[in-house]
């Protein structure tokens, strides 16, 4: 039996990752720019996922995520032991008077399963909220620190890495990011340990130190929550 990774299922599962976080109606010419991939394969994905409810087209022949999509969701969520863990953890212990995340790394972009903001009654948990090019999301340079400079090198074009690298050697040296935005505002974030995802606070401005210190305290002590055993 080969051991080789079926490059076909690699690929269907990456068209559907695309086209649900497009958040909107996308043709395969498009989908396949995004993917890098052959127009001609991404049409022939698509229509296999439609046969299973997984895909759907609307009038102009542009694709959406199907039906099926939500039973695929929903037993995603179920299986899930860190959105399934950490969920009630963050409803009750997250602060309420600034921006708290939690996010996941795919492909260069993070992907925000937890989201909330200040005064809002209700956070956005896994909808809501779009992916983020990882080298404008602190949670992303916090996650992006595992690997290696010259990897990151490849696939990221100069100004990219001028942002990421400094936050890179923070994550690395001190365990967390802090990033001071040319607007003022702070935001921060801390890898999960072994579930590959990062929380982050943000929508802090113009924080002294002595408030970041206690902002970084909060951090890390949601962060341990997060992590223990149930």
């Amino acid at each position: 039996m080969s051991s080789q990774p079926n490059q076909s299922l690699i690929d269907g599962i990456r068209c559907l990752q695309y086209l649900v976080s497009s958040g909107r109606a996308i043709g395969c010419r498009e989908l396949a720019r995004l993917m890098g991939i052959n127009t001609t394969r991404v049409n022939r994905l698509l229509m296999t996922m439609a046969s299973i409810g997984l895909t759907m087209q609307d009038d102009h022949r542009r694709y959406l995520p199907g039906p099926g999509i939500h039973a695929l969701a929903a037993q995603a969520i179920r299986g899930s032991a860190l959105f399934s863990q950490a969920l009630p953890l963050l409803e009750s212990y997250a602060p309420k008077d600034i921006v708290v995340a939690m996010g996941v790394l795919w492909e260069d972009q993070v992907i925000y399963i937890y989201h909330s903001e200040p005064g809002s009654q209700m956070s956005q948990a896994l909808a809501g909220f779009h992916m983020l090019p990882a080298w404008q999301s602190v949670i992303g340079m916090s996650l992006l620190a595992a690997e290696s400079d010259e990897e990151l090198q490849k696939r990221f074009v100069d100004e990219q890495w001028r942002q990421l690298a400094p936050h890179i050697a923070q994550q690395r040296e001190f365990g967390r990011v802090v990033w001071h935005h040319d607007d003022g505002e702070v935001s921060m974030a801390k890898p999960l340990g072994a579930h590959s995802a990062a929380l982050a606070f943000a929508g802090m401005w113009q924080a002294d130190d002595a408030a970041i210190d206690e902002r970084l305290s909060e951090l890390h002590t949601l962060a341990r929550r997060l992590t223990q055993k149930p």
